[in-house]
Formats: C-alpha cells, structure tokens, sequence
C-alpha cells in the first residue's frame, strides 16, 4: 500500500505529530479502499491521537455496524484546498511566447482546453504534484533564461504531454556540479 503524504498538512494551526499525519493523509486520500492494510495501520494509532484531531474539528467519526468510519472535515478539507486553480498558476508562469533562433515568433501556451485537460489528467486531486510541476516549471525557467536557451521552450501542450518535468526533475535532483570544458582554456 503507498500512501501519499501532503506535507500541507504540517502548516495545520493545530500541531500534529506523525502519526496523526499518517491518519489525516489517509483519510484525505480519495483513492483508499477498505482494506486489511488500512486497519492495520489505524490499528497502530492510538485512540488519543484521533480523539485530537476529532476535537480540533478536523476529522469526524461515523459508526455503523460496529466499525467506525473517519471522514475528513470541510474545515479540513477547505485548508487543503488550493487557494487558486493549479492550471491557472501554471498557465499564468508559462511564457506566452519566444523567438526561435531563426527569428520567428512562436507562441507557446496555445490549446489551452486542451492543456487544462491534460494537466488535469496527470495531477488528478493531488496538490502535492501540482505543486511539483510548478517547481519543475519554474526551475526549467530560470535555467534557460540564465543560459539564454529559452528560445528552445517547447509549446505548453508538448511540455505537459511529453512530460517534460520528468527530465527536469532528473536535472534538479542532480547535486554534481556541471564542469564545461571549452577548446583551449587547458593550460599546461
């Protein structure tokens, strides 16, 4: 079982330890069913650290047939949420156009239902990944405008479909220092 961890949820005015972390991230993940490795995991939380979150307006319980059933509430709900759409965000930090080498204007952010379709397909209701592709956008961005290479951005529809954050993921995860070597700047 994989669960995804908002760390959104660490920003909670109401301090929550891990475990309640875990809980909340379960509860809010819309993609959990009812199995046996989800009740071994609510088994390991202690009925103290839900009782919290139950307090604080975060989470409510409904018990029905002798299980209980823990929902996440609006308020909770409403904290997760973004506070603008994520395409919108996206859209807005694209550039709207650059000039190729050969002196054409291309105009990048074109199709834009069809963008907004496709992101919406590859970050679903997740926040986090949402986020993640503004970071990558935002790291391909400076990186080619520092190496005066944004003339080569691709179109935002070729960008979103050929996954380019992965590759720029790579790129930022990498922690080697790049060494240029030009002809001639050896000197023996």
């Amino acid at each position: 079982m994989i669960i995804e961890l908002d760390t959104k949820l660490l920003d909670l005015p109401e301090k929550i330890n891990m475990n309640q972390f875990i809980f909340l991230s379960m509860i809010l993940d819309k993609n959990q069913k009812s199995n046996q490795s989800v009740r071994k995991i609510v088994s390991l939380i202690s009925d103290d650290d839900i009782s919290y979150l139950i307090n604080n307006g975060l989470v409510t319980s409904i018990e029905r047939d002798g299980s209980i059933t823990y929902q996440a509430t609006q308020r909770l709900k409403d904290f997760m949420a973004p506070p603008k759409d994520y395409f919108d965000l996206f859209y807005d930090m694209y550039p709207v156009y650059v000039v190729r080498p050969d002196g054409t204007k291309c105009y990048l952010r074109a199709n834009i239902n069809k963008c907004r379709h496709q992101y919406n397909l590859i970050v679903g209701h997740s926040g986090a990944m949402a986020r993640h592709l503004l970071e990558c956008l935002d790291y391909e961005l400076k990186k080619r405008t520092r190496e005066n290479s944004l003339q080569y951005m691709k179109t935002m529809w070729k960008w979103i479909v050929n996954h380019e954050w992965e590759a720029v993921e790579e790129e930022m995860s990498d922690n080697t220092p790049s060494q240029i070597n030009s002809y001639g700047t050896d000197i023996y």
